[in-house]
């Protein structure tokens, strides 16, 4: 099932390595194929190595649906977040290196670009620390990730979430490029971020884009 879908996905983790968004046999891919199944990357295997057929579907129970391979070990979290957010259909658990050194620093990334209010949200926050796999994980994501596209997660990575697939690789990157802004700008000695006012009105652009999507979801 859903062979254009995994054809993609695998595109994508082959893109994610060739850019330095993720390596080895970390991180991780996850896309609601329809309102029974979610699409997601195998455990244990090298991500830009995957084939369509290798990729697992799962129900929202996390039952295998189809597939010979064990989910990947964050299954939990992709659940957790698709059920907290309906107006997410795609996650990108990436091991990006610059949202890498904040989620080491376990210091969030502030607002100092208008595309991160715009189209993320705001800044973008430290989910508290729990062991990768775990409930724990999920459940802190989830809080972080309230009015937001992207969290990072302690000591771990970082997750972007999309209404499809390329939204959610749209804000991966934006999500870096602006990590590794911050951390040269923090070198430097000196980071500026947005003005509040600016902000706080962007942020009501992005939360308006939220409720129209919902919206559309529901007429759909």
């Amino acid at each position: 099932m859903y062979e254009d879908l995994k054809k993609r996905i695998v595109e994508v983790l082959v893109y994610l390595e060739s850019k330095g968004l993720n390596y080895g046999r970390s991180g991780n891919i996850s896309v609601r194929a329809s309102g029974e199944h979610i699409v997601i990357t195998p455990s244990g295997l090298v991500k830009s190595k995957l084939k369509p057929e290798d990729l697992v579907i799962v129900d929202y129970n996390g039952e295998i649906v189809e597939g010979f391979n064990k989910p990947s070990s964050e299954l939990p979290l992709h659940l957790a977040i698709y059920r907290a957010y309906e107006y997410f259909n795609a996650i990108i658990h990436a091991h990006s290196i610059y949202t890498g050194i904040l989620s080491v620093m376990r210091e969030p990334l502030p607002p100092i670009l208008e595309e991160m209010t715009i189209y993320l949200g705001g800044d973008i926050r430290v989910a508290d620390y729990a062991p990768f796999g775990t409930r724990e994980l999920a459940e802190n994501s989830v809080e972080a990730l309230r009015n937001r596209k992207a969290v990072i997660l302690a000591n771990h990575g970082v997750v972007a979430c999309g209404i499809d697939l390329e939204d959610a690789l749209e804000v991966l990157e934006l999500v870096e490029r602006a990590a590794q802004i911050y951390v040269f700008s923090r070198l430097t000695g000196r980071v500026t971020t947005l003005p509040i006012d600016v902000v706080e009105h962007q942020k009501k652009i992005f939360l308006e884009r939220i409720k129209l999507r919902k919206e559309q979801e529901v007429s759909e």
